[in-house]
């Protein structure tokens, strides 16, 4: 008879294993298991579940001397620990009930009715402990034999005549303890480890999401405007995973297609409407089946189309869409792995957008201080090479053209990032005009070695020189500005000098504080080294009655790579200025 028992107990294990894989398997119960939903319905569903699992269990069970030999506990008792209190007791109620009504005046339908209720006890005891991960297999398998020997205390007490009891549990206790026990290990490990897998499988797509999109992430950057670069992401993805085509879109038409060769058609109107059509809710949407007049029916006889949005200030702009054979399984982990891969991508697309408005910002900053060129600069210039005229006709010549390549430089040049000699060629152009006005009261020197190299961003130096030169007259008038520029620990630190009277404090207060109203060209200077190199890379200013000096510090590998050339007009005619270098 035990050997009998032990069996029927097996069984009965290997059946309940199997109902637990099945629940894993439907979509609701697994939601209701994984996010822990508190809703009355969802702890009346979880109680109903796991009470029809008890009522199976009495069913199944084998009988001996009056009582009913099953694996009760192992749906009552799971009840609790996976359901959590409410459900675990709901579920015990159900399970005691049935089974005293199963067997009305039988010898054991109280003590077991009783007993059911006590498991539930337990399990609802022992919950939050279980869902916090504080209970191993060894613990588990512990609960269950406490209920079960809870179980036979039960009968013993309940159940009458006490000789006929204790016959009953000294046949059954060990048996039960130990199946039970194990068995409940069992069940709840099934559950497991379905949902590791299901993490697993989870983890591996989020893997090769986040390895494709850290692949496209250059070609990104560039938003949905470069042709070229979309269509290396879309051949990326296509390289990473197992699928026919590829397409990303934006609202109106593809901007890159990928596949097998077989697919080609899916870029014709026809096909491409319904799937911008379909972004337009936000949602990812699956193409699986369509009547034979539909046009997208040619394509979904053995295949599945996913149309994810790609979505910039919660508005779509355009669709990642991939399509996948049809299997006899679920394709929810395709659906989930596009769905991801979109949202990464248009996290991506968006910050592509604010660095768009950044570099925005920054030429407006740029073109800002082009219009700040001093017109009366402009008026000096044109007064001295009027004077020029009278006694050297060749000089004005050459300071005319001067003074047109430095307007053209300064008010046509759209280059945000230039070669610092080629910054400094448009400084010299300037200096040029500026030493024909001052003649021998104005001494410049440049300390810049023709090897070192940086960029810096485009007229950033002439309104430092500039400064120098209308405040930076000593006590006989004359001014003298040196411009130097010298590699330091950091990157290259780069000045402007002069003999003047320096700073008065309160513009070196005002121009860091932002407060500043004179000197707007050292001001808009002091923002924009800021705002491309951070807070900390503004100006420097030093100043003493003996001059001051005005510095600043370009970081190494800045983000700008701009190139510019040094523009040869006139370049004979700067080459002869009288530089010391």
């Amino acid at each position: 008879m035990p050997n009998t028992m032990f069996f029927s107990l097996l069984l009965n294990i290997g059946l309940l294993v199997l109902i637990a894989t099945l629940l894993t398997k439907i979509p609701v119960v697994r939601r209701l298991l994984l996010e822990g939903n508190n809703s009355v319905s969802c702890r009346v569903a979880l109680a109903l579940i796991f009470g029809a699992v008890s009522i199976i269990s009495t069913y199944t069970g084998v009988r001996a001397q009056g009582a009913i030999v099953n694996t009760r506990v192992i749906g009552v008792l799971a009840a609790g620990l996976l359901g959590g209190p409410y459900v675990g007791m709901g579920a015990a109620v159900i399970g005691g009930a049935h089974r005293y009504l199963f067997d009305i005046g039988g010898f054991t339908a109280v003590s077991c009715a009783v007993s059911t209720f006590f498991e539930g006890l337990i399990g609802s005891a022992f919950s939050r402990r279980f869902r916090r991960g504080k209970l191993d297999s060894t613990g588990i398998f512990l609960i269950t034999a406490l209920a079960e020997i809870g179980q036979m205390v039960i009968i013993l007490l309940i159940s009458k005549p006490f000789s006929a009891a204790l016959q009953l549990v000294e046949l059954i206790a060990f048996p039960m303890i130990v199946m039970n026990s194990l068995g409940m290990v069992i069940f709840i490990g099934t559950f497991n480890m379905v949902f590791i897998e299901e993490d697993s499988e989870f983890a591996g797509k989020m893997r090769l999401a986040l390895s494709i999109a850290d692949k496209s992430l250059p070609h990104l950057r560039q938003g949905l405007h470069s042709r070229k670069h979309i269509e290396d992401t879309v051949k990326i993805i296509y390289d990473s995973i197992t699928c026919d085509a590829v397409m990303i879109t934006d609202d109106k038409k593809v901007l890159a297609f990928c596949s097998d060769g077989k697919h080609e058609g899916i870029q014709s109107d026809a096909v491409l409407t319904p799937i911008l059509n379909s972004i337009q809710n936000c949602q990812t949407t699956t193409f699986s089946q369509a009547d034979r007049d539909d046009p997208l029916y040619p394509y979904l006889k053995n295949h599945t189309i996913i149309v994810a949005p790609l979505i910039e200030l919660d508005n779509p702009i355009g669709s990642l869409t991939m399509v996948v054979k049809k299997q006899w399984h679920s394709a929810q982990a395709n659906i989930s792995f596009v769905d991801e891969l979109a949202k990464l991508f248009s996290t991506q697309l968006e910050l592509s957008d604010l660095d768009y408005q950044k570099r925005l910002r920054r030429k407006a900053e740029f073109k800002a201080l082009q219009s700040q060129v001093n017109p009366h600069f402009l008026y000096n210039a044109l007064n001295t090479i009027s004077y020029v005229c009278r006694e050297n006709p060749d000089r004005a010549r050459e300071l005319l053209l001067t003074l047109s390549t430095y307007y053209r430089q300064t008010l046509e040049n759209d280059r945000y990032m230039l070669n610092l000699h080629t910054e400094l060629f448009h400084v010299k152009s300037y200096l040029e005009l500026e030493m024909a006005r001052f003649e021998e009261k104005l001494q410049v020197e440049i300390q810049v070695s023709e090897d070192l190299n940086c960029m810096v961003p485009s007229f950033i130096l002439q309104p430092l020189v500039e400064n120098a030169i209308r405040y930076g007259a000593d006590k006989s008038g004359r001014r003298f500005v040196r411009i130097s520029a010298a590699l330091a620990e950091n990157g290259t630190e780069i000045a402007v000098e002069d003999h003047g009277f320096g700073f008065p404090e309160e513009v070196i207060q005002n121009l860091y504080s932002g407060k500043s109203e004179k000197g707007v060209g050292l001001e808009n200077v002091h923002k924009r080294l800021k705002s491309i190199y951070g807070g900390e890379h503004g100006l420097r200013i030093e100043s003493s009655a003996a001059g001051s000096k005005v510095s600043f510090l370009i970081p190494q590998d800045p983000d700008d790579t701009d190139t510019g050339e040094i523009m040869p007009e006139n370049k004979e005619n700067l080459e002869c200025a009288a530089w010391r270098n």
